[in-house]
């Protein structure tokens, strides 16, 4: 069939849902009422199963549930054969088909004297899918002719958005073409066409169960005894690390995916059955659990300090406890790695600057966080291409020591990458002995020009990274390549910057891993989410080392006259202050309020931030006095006012 398809990729995100139709025994080879070729679609359904599962998105089964007199039987004067009969093996799912525990179920047909065709014929799919906030429905199964379709058409009818996985349908074909006269009207109708090599998954959010036991145990008590009223809850610092003079927000966007995505499957409640501390009431009324409450804070890219909140969750109680695992979690990685790249960029101005650490971060999506926090604090790009392709982040990379050592020859294995990435030539100097190797690229780079080739540079990554520089710029200038970039790896950090730097190295890039992406001379930050106020009532916690600051709080940043960072006042929020208030209203109700921006606009917006702090607090070592201050009016509220709220 020759049809229009939409021909491009398809990104998953909240609100979509998958059906799978009627993908029972009695419709596969060897059944009652064999769909041909139905069988071909259980591995690639079982794809979009395990997609849809990592991305937290719903997943619905239809199933045909007919008694043994069903009107639709041809012993009962109907069209077809008997088929997919209550209790019998025809109604079961194949056995290759990866149904996931607890999923939901819709069973149609159900009367022996009605015929339903459609999954939401005479069933509450459609109440089902609003409550779990469904928008856009992806749908497969068979037959494509007949219950594919009005499945489509009432979807479609009750103002869903539809996709048929045109890869995971099959059509009866009672007449020739059926199948294709009802995809053409499935079409006609809205219906979108794609398939499995369309589908983009969304950056992974934590799923509800990455969480600490205590939330749940907490929540079910709160649950239990009706505390639902409004909490505040902040995050903020409490001491920065040694050597640490200010902090950069990162990974707040994940942390607003993760508030919007959250829910808990089917699957997620039955696993949690298993946990004897948990009550099943509690556990099954998790089935409706959703983030409805409100997010402040301030930009990401934002220069922070220590004991100044900069995220606030209000919601109720309940909600505003669970979430804490996933925040803290979310929001110190990244920033304790954009922190770290921050002060390589200070180390390193105006150089290129490439993450390459996801091989030793503590797993692949720490090191896809780890590249895109680098990248909001001044990075130039990675070499991670998940993140790069993710996040929009430009990606770097050329070969290995086992590229070289491949070959039978260290010039034979120059040759062949030039020309095999004639646009991207940087070639590995240190496989064996760095002045040959670089006499090797000037003669090879006249080669090349011959070609109209140019080699763009050369890296090292092993041995006196500074005096080795030195000597590949002089070959290098020498042989007439004063073009050709010096770029340098091997265990960097922004100390090591700083040095290479001072000592006068001819570097034009560096390429940092490790140290970078597990933070490795100050590998956490002490992030804390504390409770501030709940039902209107102030709360502080007197713990010693650990006590908090009561109330809801806005910070306001104040400039000097040369426009640097003067000093941050952390106030009562509502309290009138001179300076620039930093947290903002992000969500509402569960729902966002305002656009987030590019990640370029908030890697320039950092840089602006950069260049405002001052020169003092630029120093990569020293004993920091930090400009945080708190306002009288906030004092004198943790001083009298908590004193009258608090019950010892």
């Amino acid at each position: 069939m020759q049809v229009d398809r939409v021909g491009k990729q398809i990104k998953l995100q909240k609100g979509d849902g998958l059906i799978i139709v009627h993908l029972q025994n009695d419709f596969m080879a060897g059944g009652s009422l064999a769909v041909p070729k139905s069988n071909e679609i259980i591995p690639v359904i079982n794809k979009y199963l395990k997609i849809f599962q990592a991305s937290r998105l719903p997943i619905i089964f239809t199933r045909d549930w007919h008694p043994s007199n069903h009107c639709s039987f041809k012993e009962q004067g109907g069209l077809w054969p008997m088929h997919c009969v209550v209790g019998t093996k025809g109604a079961e799912f194949p056995p290759q088909l990866h149904v996931p525990d607890g999923i939901q179920i819709i069973s149609g047909a159900t009367q022996p004297e009605k015929e339903a065709y459609s999954g939401f014929e005479e069933s509450d799919l459609d109440q089902i899918l609003k409550n779990m906030q469904v928008q856009r429905l992806f749908i497969a199964g068979v037959a494509t002719d007949y219950c594919v379709f009005n499945t489509v058409k009432d979807a479609v009818r009750l103002e869903y958005e539809v996709v048929l996985l045109e890869d995971a349908a099959r059509a009866v074909n009672v007449q020739p073409g059926d199948g294709d006269a009802a995809t053409k009207k499935m079409i006609s109708l809205g219906t979108k066409l794609h398939s499995i090599k369309d589908i983009i998954t969304p950056t992974p959010c934590p799923d509800p169960l990455s969480t600490d036991l205590y939330q749940l145990t907490m929540m079910q008590t709160y649950i239990e005894n009706k505390m639902d009223e409004l909490a505040v809850f902040e995050l903020y610092v409490r001491r920065l690390p040694v050597n640490r003079s200010f902090i950069v927000c990162a990974g707040l966007e994940q942390v607003l995916e993760y508030l919007e995505s959250i829910r808990f499957s089917n699957y997620d409640i039955e696993r949690l059955k298993s946990i004897e501390y948990l009550k099943k009431e509690f556990v099954e009324s998790l089935k409706d659990f959703s983030f409805t409450g409100n997010v402040d804070a301030v930009p990401e890219g934002t220069i922070l300090f220590s004991n100044e909140p900069f995220l606030r969750v209000t919601a109720p109680l309940p909600q505003a406890q669970f979430v804490e695992t996933c925040i803290i979690n979310i929001l110190q990685f990244q920033t304790m790695v954009a922190t770290k790249a921050a002060r390589m960029v200070l180390s390193a101005p105006d150089k290129m600057l490439v993450d390459f650490g996801l091989r030793r971060t503590h797993s692949t999506e720490a090191g896809s966080f780890a590249a895109r926090a680098s990248f909001i604090a001044g990075f130039t790009g990675t070499a991670t291409v998940k993140a790069a392709l993710d996040f929009g982040i430009p990606v770097f990379g050329t070969m290995a020591h086992s590229f070289i050592q491949a070959h039978e020859s260290e010039n034979d294995a120059f040759k062949k990458f030039a020309h095999s990435h004639p646009e991207n030539i940087i070639l590995l100097l240190d496989t064996y002995e760095i002045k040959r190797a670089t006499e090797k690229v000037v003669k090879l780079a006249r080669e090349l020009q011959k070609e109209n080739i140019t080699i763009k540079g050369v890296r090292l990554d092993s041995g006196n990274l500074c005096e080795n520089a030195k000597a590949v710029r002089n070959i290098l200038d020498s042989g007439g390549f004063p073009f050709i970039r010096i770029i340098v790896s091997g265990d960097l950090d922004e100390y090591a910057l700083e040095k290479l730097i001072s000592d006068g190295a001819p570097v034009d890039g560096f390429g940092i891993g490790t140290k970078l992406t597990t933070s490795a001379d100050s590998p956490f930050l002490e992030c804390v989410y504390k409770i501030q106020e709940y039902a209107g009532r102030p709360t502080k916690k007197f713990s010693i080392g650990k006590n908090t600051h009561p109330g809801v709080k806005q910070v306001y940043r104040i400039y000097d006259e040369e426009g640097y960072i003067k000093e941050d006042k952390v106030c009562l929020d509502g309290e009138e202050s001179a300076g620039f208030p930093l947290l903002n209203p992000l969500v509402r109700n569960g729902i966002r309020v305002a656009s987030y921006p590019s990640i370029l606009k908030i890697r320039n917006y950092t840089a602006s931030q950069l260049n405002r702090l001052p020169e003092h607090l630029k120093s990569l070592t020293g004993d920091f006095q930090e400009p945080v201050r708190f306002s009288k009016e906030l004092e004198e509220f943790e001083r009298e006012g908590m004193h009258k709220s608090v019950i010892f």
